[in-house]
């Protein structure tokens, strides 16, 4: 008999027990459940942020893209005729210009223009400037303003220099072909700026390089607001894709643990 129940506690320590005989409790199961479905909702939550954002910039930069120069290449105004006309500060009778410093020549057959039939003169009698306010800019969006520019070929070929304004930022351009009053090589010009407010006035400007009369011939005005790179597109929608895989795992998940 001693033998016997030596052999039952011996059998009872070794014996090997059934997968089955192992079960998690139930709330593991739903903590891990719980768990699962609370790092979805975070990531969930992250990509429609990112996503947000891009989409914000987007907007923006639509609505900036409405905005435009008015009279850029300057044919609405007084008629120059076959030569120019002489326009002091502080004339706004070119539509939407206002010779705001020295003067100005309007030209109209005196050289060939870039865009239609007249163009400017930035040094008429004197260095002058003129300018235009853009209404409708959004603060912290930037801007190229797009330019032709060339110079008044009676002063000869020495380098002609002029400035940029756009909200309250100036930079610097120059111009030396060798043209001639038949072909004045215009050359495009692209400089990017800054909107700071809701509204933002772009000038163009002369300076000492043209002496008393001869400037850079400015034309064919327009302004765009930047977009973003085709890559960051193809971000978006890689997004777009991205969040919408979210969505539909989310909903399995929680499928799974309403049927839990």
């Amino acid at each position: 008999m001693l033998i016997t129940k030596w052999r039952d506690r011996l059998n009872t320590k070794t014996r090997s027990f059934s997968p089955n005989e192992f079960v998690v409790p139930q709330d593991v199961k739903v903590v891990k459940l719980m768990l699962s479905i609370n790092d979805s909702l975070e990531k969930g939550r992250k990509m429609k942020k990112l996503l947000l954002t891009a989409a914000l910039s987007f907007g923006i930069a639509t609505a900036a893209n409405a905005q435009s120069v008015t009279n850029g290449s300057f044919e609405l105004g007084p008629d120059p005729g076959s030569s120019f006309i002489t326009l002091n500060a502080v004339d706004s009778s070119i539509t939407g210009w206002t010779v705001d410093t020295g003067s100005i020549d309007y030209i109209g057959g005196y050289w060939p223009a870039e865009d239609g039939t007249r163009s400017i003169d930035l040094a008429g009698n004197s260095v002058g400037s003129l300018s235009q306010l853009i209404a409708g800019t959004v603060a912290g969006q930037a801007y190229t303003v797009n330019f032709w520019a060339s110079k008044n070929p009676d002063g000869g070929d020495p380098l002609r220099t002029g400035t940029v304004s756009f909200g309250g930022v100036t930079l610097p351009f120059a111009y030396s072909d060798s043209n001639s009053l038949s072909n004045m090589l215009w050359a495009p010009y692209s400089l990017t700026f800054v909107a700071t407010g809701s509204s933002s006035t772009l000038s163009f400007a002369a300076d000492g390089s043209a002496g008393c009369c001869y400037g850079p011939a400015l034309d064919n005005v327009s302004l765009a607001a930047a977009v973003p790179e085709p890559a960051t597109w193809a971000m978006m929608l890689l997004g777009f894709g991205a969040i919408g895989l979210g969505m539909r795992r989310r909903r399995s998940t929680l499928a799974l643990a309403q049927a839990a």
